[in-house]
């Protein structure tokens, strides 16, 4: 059993034969956490991948609503089985593989991963990595802009008809106008930094088509388990009362089970942290990607035919005038 959790600082202990405990590399040494909810479950047939936004804990699975991602890979076929050789491995596993070799957990979970058959894989890996990444491309490697790559590998970059976005969070960080510009135009399929960008960057102002999905004070006074349930959803009181906070896009987050509080979210948590910021090097010109936290999620295309539930009601109602957000002091 390999055993990955947030902590400070880094290590690697081996505390039993079949037991090893990791705490991954931080950018700082303040800032930011290991925020990656993620299962390998390795059988004698098949392995199980499950990517959920729930903290391992029974508060999280008996008491809140999340969402979870789960899919079975069977052994492979081909004559290379019993390979150990997870290069060559499809998108999807490599992408983890890639992740596994960043949070420095041994080498054999990779191998054993090669042994399975990832070519019906259904969803693309989005994830984030605590760390500056810039030059040689690296910064399109993890966090909103590899949203971006993601959307255009899809085949689901479309100039001629930009999407309205829904992030549903249970974590709001400081967000501002730019800061959701520069989100939406990897939404789009777009890089902030990219020539197709330029002169949008120098004339929008306004918001993009965003609703941000997050509890508000009511719906947590009157849940199931009122504030004392509410921990672990996030927004800092002084953040939401600045002027710059865009409550004009605001929606309250409503499950359909009656009373139930959620700590899902669509993909990453709605922060800077999260996604990561973009900007150029002072020194070298160069886009760098800089980011706080670790995160992983999935990217599924959706059809006429796709059946993804919504965990909160739809069309979710906008804050009416005067609500507030479910807020706490905290320091982040």
């Amino acid at each position: 059993m390999c055993i990955v959790s947030h902590g400070r600082p880094a290590m690697r202990k081996q505390f039993h034969p079949n037991r090893i405990l990791i705490i991954p590399p931080l950018k700082d040494d303040r800032y930011g956490c290991f925020h990656i909810k993620l299962m390998l479950l390795f059988h004698q047939d098949s392995m199980r991948v499950v990517i959920g936004s729930a903290n391992l804990e029974s508060y999280d699975y008996n008491d809140l609503e999340n969402v979870v991602f789960i899919q079975d890979f069977p052994n492979r076929s081909d004559d290379k089985s019993h390979s150990s050789d997870w290069k060559d491995l499809p998108r999807f596993a490599n992408d983890l593989c890639e992740l596994l070799d960043e949070m420095h957990v041994p080498t054999s979970v990779k191998e054993e991963m090669a042994r399975y058959d990832f070519t019906k894989a259904s969803a693309h890996i989005v994830a984030s990595v605590s760390g500056i990444f810039e030059g040689d491309n690296k910064h399109r490697k993890y966090g909103h802009t590899r949203l971006a790559d993601i959307i255009t590998e899809m085949g689901a970059a479309d100039p001629s008809r930009k999407p309205k976005v829904e992030m549903q969070t249970s974590s709001l960080g400081a967000l501002s106008k730019s800061y959701l510009q520069e989100l939406y135009t990897s939404f789009c399929g777009i890089h902030p930094h990219s020539d197709q960008n330029k002169s949008k960057r120098k004339t929008d102002s306004s918001f993009p088509p965003i609703d941000i999905i997050y509890p508000s004070m009511d719906t947590v006074n009157s849940s199931r388990l009122g504030p004392s349930g509410a921990s672990t959803i996030c927004l800092n009181r002084t953040t939401w009362q600045k002027s710059t906070f865009p409550k004009e896009i605001m929606c309250d987050s409503i499950s359909h089970r009656p009373g139930t509080l959620m700590h899902s979210k669509r993909s990453h948590n709605a922060t800077t942290s999260a996604w990561g910021k973009l900007t150029l090097s002072k020194q070298t010109k160069q886009p760098k990607m800089n980011i706080s936290n670790w995160e992983l999620g999935v990217v599924l295309p959706i059809t006429d035919d796709s059946d993804f539930p919504s965990p909160y009601i739809r069309p979710a109602p906008r804050y009416k005038p005067g609500q507030q957000a479910w807020t706490q002091d905290m320091d982040y």
